[in-house]
């Protein structure tokens, strides 16, 4: 699973290898070429070289037919991760290294203008500057769409107040993050928080392509800008303190919850939300080396409480100098020594920042590996599936903007 996920091999060091096709198989019918094509190790990689032989296995592969057929076989692998820091890569790949430099020019983001809010079922959403219009970006196969953003996300609709706001995309077909929805209608769900403290939630449909307001709520604090995590059919986004703020997809439902007392005066962004093992919502703790993994149960009673369910020493696993970064501690302005940068929403891999670089750590298995240097310290977006596509990329041009 660690593999896959990253799209590498932990124990081996050498690339993974594209099985040597002979010539004679370019006669072969579509058919068994398809099941040949099949075969292929589950790394971009590979799928670049093989639609590269001849026009007609390019044609063979970028095909939304094989897509889906090879991803629900194999899974889709993570490319790697996005940012919004203005000091490295937007995009930064994980993987083999002689295997990265392809992806990271193909995942290369617009400007600087626009800005990473969410990573889902193959696509990128990203806000313009001053959250005047939306990108939807779906780098494996080059499709994208600039969407304006309603009047109510606008600070001059209330007075000069600037809202609070966070977005997140999705497949509005109702399928799970398997990494085929490449052609699926989407939604994009917007959740906002102005004064008097209510928090406001509207979504945008790409089939109607229009906006339509959804549920409002009171809210005891504003919604914050990590991203959103969603757990069965309830989109999930962290409010600036102690609270959660949750959106029934079914029920057109705005509600709030309550994070674990034991959470309350951990480093905010040392909180995040995490699906459990069993597909549940639970939530992920940072104090110092300690790593505490919770889960909302249901109790006899019908009452809906946090447990407590493991606790992971992680200087018991990773290469960490204690002395080294408690001491360092005092020199980030009260920041932690080490901290949760992100996690995969359907996955149990965190990605976690110490002063010696970051690590990506499987929770389950605890198997890790260090992929970025300590330079990487702002919230971390991944990213999964294949790029294979010569339309593959981000990058945006004016003959770009339109229909998806």
């Amino acid at each position: 699973m660690f593999s896959r996920t990253l799209g590498f091999r932990v124990v081996s060091k050498d690339k993974p290898d594209c099985p040597s096709i002979a010539t004679s198989s370019l006669s072969l019918p579509d058919d068994a070429l398809i099941e040949i094509l099949l075969r292929l190790p589950p790394h971009p990689a590979c799928l670049i070289r093989a639609s590269s032989v001849c026009k007609h296995w390019h044609s063979i592969i970028v095909s939304h037919q094989f897509l889906c057929r090879f991803q629900l076989t194999h899974g889709a692998p993570m490319l790697g991760v996005f940012t919004n820091s203005t000091r490295i890569p937007r995009f930064l790949p994980v993987g083999v290294p002689s295997d990265c430099a392809a992806a990271a020019a193909a995942f290369s983001l617009p400007d600087l203008h626009w800005y990473v809010l969410s990573c889902r079922h193959s696509r990128i959403l990203l806000a313009g500057a001053g959250w005047v219009q939306f990108l939807v970006l779906n780098p494996t196969n080059g499709h994208r769409q600039i969407i304006p953003v309603p009047h109510d996300l606008h600070h001059s609709y209330y007075h000069g107040h600037v809202p609070e706001r966070n977005a997140t995309v999705l497949c509005a077909a109702g399928h799970e993050d398997r990494g085929h929805c490449h052609s699926c209608p989407f939604f994009i769900l917007c959740v906002f928080t102005v004064t008097y403290r209510y928090a406001y939630a509207i979504r945008y449909s790409s089939e109607t392509r229009s906006w339509e307001k959804m549920s409002s709520s009171p809210v005891p604090c504003d919604v914050d800008n990590r991203p959103s995590v969603l757990v069965r059919n309830v989109l999930y986004w962290p409010l600036k303190s102690k609270y959660i703020l949750a959106f029934d997809l079914g029920a057109c439902r705005l509600y709030y919850i309550e994070c674990p007392p034991e959470t309350h005066g951990v480093y905010r962004r040392n909180v995040h939300i995490m699906k459990t093992e069993n597909g549940g919502l639970g939530l992920a703790s940072m104090t110092i080396f300690s790593l505490r993994l919770w889960a909302q149960e249901t109790d006899v009673e019908g009452v809906r409480g946090w447990m407590l369910c493991k606790v992971i020493e992680l200087d018991n696993f990773l290469p960490l100098d204690k002395s080294i970064l408690l001491s360092s501690n005092n020199h980030l302005g009260g920041r932690p020594p080490v901290r949760i940068l992100g996690l995969m929403e359907d996955d149990d891999l965190a990605f976690i920042w110490t002063t010696t670089g970051v690590f990506a750590v499987q929770l389950k298995s605890m198997q890790f590996k260090k992929v970025f240097e300590a330079d990487i310290s702002a919230t971390v977006y991944p990213y999964k599936g294949f790029c294979i596509s010569d339309s593959v990329g981000c990058d945006l041009t004016s003959e770009d903007v339109g229909a998806e």
